[in-house]
């Protein structure tokens, strides 16, 4: 009598029908033996898969590929360990798998015994099915655990970018030995000759044995402390032909650690400041020779000045004397000065060392012009106490002067206006103000343009603070690169005209000394106009 089932199909019937119904993938394999002979299984060839293997796997009822092909990384994985074991020892075998490699990203829970000749497996691929809280754990954390090792190497790869980008020489060692493990590009282009990777840095730079270098790269390596080298002094055979070069570098060494915090690298960053240490050590001998030129040329005044007080010789010459002999070269030293600060970097300029030390010597130069503008204060002009300060009526003076230059006046036929009667007091002194007035209203008359009549306009405004004094005229004028020179001593610009050329830097001086200041502007072959600054006095009456 046959069975229940016997008597629905046969039993090769039912088998490929329960197959082809099963959701567990099925596979059987035939074991491919080692070609040398060792009867070891190093791969296994596809017999058959069913269709929810097929549809698993994306792969044919029967594949050319071996397992190995299939999944190169099953070996790392485990699994293709476990189909051995399975075949080999006859007894069931199962397994369970994350597999995370050769395009797949699922857990597998295999099962597999030996049938004969063959090796069937079984198992269910998770994809489609609900999780464990295991599992879903599981895959939570290696996912996150990818996705750290991914910000990690992004973080690695920007940080190698930097440092192969940074304008400072840049190398990393590994071990105690420190082997280079990266050299940015300044820090081959120094030695373009020279071969870094891979050696050991007492071998790749082998003179920094000599500076004790090697020595402070073992001291951080073992302590764990950084160190840092300002302005160490190095000499270098650069080009590889045995001629050492004088090189400064701030030298800044930190150690690397590994995840378990233990030391096993060095960071050398360090950039060249050789040409900010030559330039200070430049700037300091220069300074050096500055004051030592500024002691002797003090001396020369010292003793001039003793020479001037027992002989009494006029101060005019003596000024003369001064002005080219000493104010000429300290200008050109302050030039000078000016031009070494303009030519440096900024960084270097504002460095710790070279501001002050530039600073130093324009306080030199600034001492030095102090006591020739206090030999010049030794002038006509100053050879008596200055007087007191008093209320003055402008337009009383204007008017003197005005009748003291009536023949200048009538002799060339000049027109005058005057317009100062509204004005305040000024706080000047008498003497002194009408030596201003004086000289502003001749120089008016004196240097008329040929061609025309003269024409002078006097007047006078209050702005803030000052009585401003005007005197317009229509005359020859200056050429504005004149104007810059006009005030100073012994200057003249019209040589046809009789005079000392000290004139007007006595009413620049005077005004000055009172707390007021001149301006001119002027136009050549059209006149000039003079603006005098002078305070003017507190309300009340006017002095006489």
């Amino acid at each position: 009598m046959l069975s229940p089932a016997a008597a629905l199909a046969p039993d090769a019937v039912l088998l490929r029908e329960l197959l082809a119904v099963s959701l567990t993938g099925v596979i059987l394999y035939s074991p491919v033996y080692d070609p040398a002979g060792s009867g070891e299984i190093v791969d296994f060839t596809f017999e058959y898969l069913n269709p929810a293997a097929q549809r698993m796997m994306a792969m044919p009822e029967v594949p050319t590929v071996t397992h190995n092909q299939q999944w190169p990384h099953s070996r790392a994985h485990g699994t293709l360990a476990f189909h051995i074991d399975a075949f080999e020892s006859g007894e069931p075998r199962e397994y369970n798998v994350n597999y995370q490699a050769d395009g797949y990203d699922n857990y597998y829970r295999l099962a597999a015994r030996r049938a004969g000749a063959g090796l069937l497996v079984s198992f269910t691929d998770t994809a489609d099915q609900p999780r464990s809280p295991v599992e879903v754990a599981l895959r939570e954390s290696q996912a996150a655990e990818k996705t750290a090792r991914a910000e990690a190497e992004a973080q690695r790869q920007r940080f190698y970018e930097v440092l192969m980008q940074l304008p400072a020489y840049v190398a990393v060692y590994h071990g105690p030995d420190h082997v280079y493990q990266l050299v940015n590009p300044p820090y081959q282009s120094l030695f373009p000759h020279r071969s870094f990777m891979g050696r050991p840095f007492r071998e790749g730079t082998p003179e920094a044995g000599a500076l004790g270098v090697v020595a402070l790269f073992d001291q951080v390596y073992q302590t764990g402390e950084p160190y840092y080298a300002h302005e160490m002094e190095g000499w270098f055979d650069f080009q590889g032909k045995g001629q050492p070069e004088q090189v400064f570098l701030n030298l800044y060494l930190h150690p690397l650690r590994d995840p378990h915090g233990r030391i096993d690298g060095l960071l050398d960053f360090s950039y060249n400041v050789t040409e900010q240490v030559r330039a200070r050590q430049q700037v300091e001998q220069l300074n050096q020779q500055l004051e030592a030129r500024v002691q002797q040329r003090t001396e020369e005044l010292m003793a001039t000045n003793r020479q001037l007080t027992r002989t009494n010789v006029d101060l005019d010459n003596f000024i003369y004397t001064a002005s080219h002999d000493l104010k000429a070269p300290i200008t050109n030293i302050e030039g000078l000065l000016h031009l070494l600060r303009a030519e440096l970097p900024a960084a270097v300029a504002a460095s710790e060392y070279v501001a002050p030390t530039l600073q130093h010597l324009f306080d030199a130069v600034d001492r030095f012009m102090r006591t020739i503008e206090h030999l010049t204060e030794v002038s006509k002009l100053q050879k008596e106490h200055t007087p007191d300060l008093v209320a003055v009526d402008l337009a009383a003076v204007v008017e003197n002067v005005r009748l003291d230059l009536a023949p200048q006046l009538r002799d060339t036929s000049a027109h005058l206006t005057v317009a100062v009667a509204d004005c305040p007091a000024v706080l000047f002194s008498e003497k002194n103000l009408r030596s201003v007035v004086y000289n502003l209203l001749s120089n008016a008359l004196k240097y008329q343009h040929p061609a025309r009549r003269p024409r002078v306009e006097v007047r006078a405004r209050v702005q803030g603070p000052f009585v401003v004094l005007e005197v317009h005229d229509n005359g020859l004028g200056l050429d504005a690169a004149h104007l810059p020179r006009l005030f100073t001593m012994f200057q003249r610009f019209h040589s046809h005209v009789e005079g000392t050329g000290i004139g007007l830097f006595m009413v620049k001086r005077m005004v000055e000394n009172a707390g007021g200041r001149v301006e001119v502007r002027s136009t050549l072959g059209e006149g000039a106009a003079f603006f005098v600054y002078l305070p003017h006095a507190p309300a009340g009456p006017a002095a006489a």
